[in-house]
């Protein structure tokens, strides 16, 4: 299963020190993002932060991580990336998405917990994010789209892009799971499970886990489905989900989630162009804003910032 030996590109942030922006950076938010940035700061020091974040289950996503292209909705610098694990890392209990579904199927209470996510299989999630991941000793679930792997594919959303970005070898989704992240599945094709007819959801569902199952040795237990909105996955095609043996299925449209959600309805937030910065995500969290959809971009709210 292992093959030739993994080369990971170690740009990794100050991971550890308080990766707060400095006065200058600062300085250079727009208006709405340096108050609220600010307002988060006085939250955390009040004491708020803590007892908000534990009343919830947290998960977040993110897509690209890399300083080759500009920050957009699907793009966030490494820098950034690494500015946000040290929020998670000091604020939260940051736990694997597995045990997070794990501890909602026993019926226990994971308000408190965060983890940490990331959808479609973009090369810079191996040779960026993971590194800094590891230096902050962060997990972390990675959904593959498996027709992407070690293809030319340009996804439609990045036909726009100057450089559009490459996608993970297979040999580089092995070595994130030799390095403890846990692998799931995002179907064949990035396949929209709200349109699709049934039997294209059921081929979609099998043939990605038999491909990751082939690649990895085992199959995939949890699974993101495509574009991620509400609009984008039927009752029917989440009972297929269920039934292909999946023990969880999560979204990506915002939305925190009660202390013990169902597993199959699991909401995520967004974060790459939605938050500037770590204490505007703790602002907008403490306040309310995060509770429902509003951060997701299909929906036709506009961004916070």
């Amino acid at each position: 299963m292992v093959g030739r030996p993994i080369r990971v590109h170690a740009k990794v942030g100050r991971v550890g020190a308080n990766c707060e922006l400095s006065a200058g950076s600062l300085m250079r938010l727009g208006a709405k993002s340096r108050i609220k940035t600010l307002a988060g700061r006085l939250a955390g020091a009040s004491g708020l932060y803590a007892r908000t974040f534990r009343s919830k289950m947290t998960i977040v996503t993110f897509h690209r991580v890399t300083n080759a292209l500009p920050e957009d909705g699907l793009t966030c610098s490494a820098e950034k990336f690494s500015a946000f694990c040290d929020f998670f890392r000091r604020h939260f209990r940051v736990v694997s998405l597995w045990e997070q579904a794990a501890g909602c199927g026993a019926g226990r209470d994971m308000g408190g917990t965060l983890s940490i996510t990331f959808d479609d299989g973009y090369r810079n999630n191996f040779e960026e994010a993971a590194p800094i991941l590891v230096q902050a000793k962060l997990p972390a679930t990675f959904f593959i789209t498996t027709g992407f792997i070690g293809s030319q594919t340009i996804a439609p959303w990045d036909r726009e892009l100057p450089t559009p970005p490459g996608w993970m070898s297979w040999d580089q989704v092995r070595g994130l799971a030799r390095m403890g992240f846990e692998i799931g599945n995002h179907t064949v094709t990035h396949l929209n499970m709200g349109i699709a007819d049934g039997d294209s959801v059921r081929r979609e569902l099998t043939e990605s886990n038999r491909k990751l199952a082939e690649e990895l040795g085992i199959p995939a237990r949890l699974f993101a489905y495509p574009f991620g909105g509400r609009n984008h996955i039927t009752p029917a095609a989440l009972t297929l989900v269920r039934e292909a043996g999946f023990e969880c299925c999560v979204s990506s449209c915002g939305g925190l989630n009660p202390g013990t959600p169902d597993p199959f309805d699991l909401n995520r937030v967004s974060i790459a162009g939605w938050f500037k910065t770590p204490d505007q995500f703790g602002f907008e969290y403490v306040t309310g804003k995060l509770d429902g959809d509003s951060y997701y971009p299909g929906n036709g709210v506009g961004d916070p910032s």
